[in-house]
């Protein structure tokens, strides 16, 4: 009479989880010195906000997400990246009718395997929870991010039109008010 053994394995899933997502926008300056001039005020005052030198990039992280300006070309990128250590341990258990030899040894294998498959499934079940928050990191970013890119532009063009009036003839009289994004120059050409 054959007897049933007991075939227990146990395996465990250490893996660093990655999860991203971004969003590209452009910045609407109008051009009312040249680029260059322009580029400067806009790095100026995102200096202003925050924002280091990367490169010909200015950069700024918070709280896992990074914004990147061009100043030149007005090109605003935002990123969202999220890491987590998983580390997943699990058991399986079969009955077999023999505990040694090649049919144990295949036995403990093809669990093993199944085992592994399940671990993976549950990390990628995590990494899909990671892009989640990703994602919705990323969302409450751009939307307090949209407001403070349309302050930013409100300034750099009312910093270009003071230059540019500058340029033109003496200011006579010169009234701004921030609140309302409105701005008023009465030149003497």
């Amino acid at each position: 009479m054959s007897r049933a053994y007991r075939i227990r394995v146990r395996e465990s899933l250490k893996r660093i989880i990655r999860a991203e997502d971004r969003v590209a926008t452009q910045l609407e300056i109008l051009e009312i010195l040249p680029c260059d001039q322009m580029a400067d005020l806009l790095r100026r005052e995102l200096e202003g906000r925050g924002f280091v030198p990367d490169g010909a990039e200015m950069v700024r992280t918070r709280d896992g997400v990074t914004v990147r300006v061009d100043p030149a070309s007005g090109e605003v990128t935002v990123a969202a990246e999220l890491a987590e250590n998983v580390e997943l341990e699990g058991e399986k258990e079969t009955r077999a009718y023999t505990d040694v030899g090649p049919t144990a040894a295949r036995t403990k294998e093809v669990l093993r395997e199944e085992l592994l498959k399940d671990l993976e499934k549950q990390a990628e079940k995590q990494e899909g929870a990671l892009q989640g928050q990703a994602t919705e990191q990323l969302e409450a970013e751009v939307g307090r991010l949209r407001q403070e890119l349309d302050e930013i532009v409100n300034r750099v063009t009312a910093e270009a039109l003071k230059q540019k009036a500058a340029q033109l003839g003496q200011i006579k009289e010169m009234t701004e008010d921030p609140q309302a994004g409105s701005l008023t120059i009465v030149l003497e050409v």
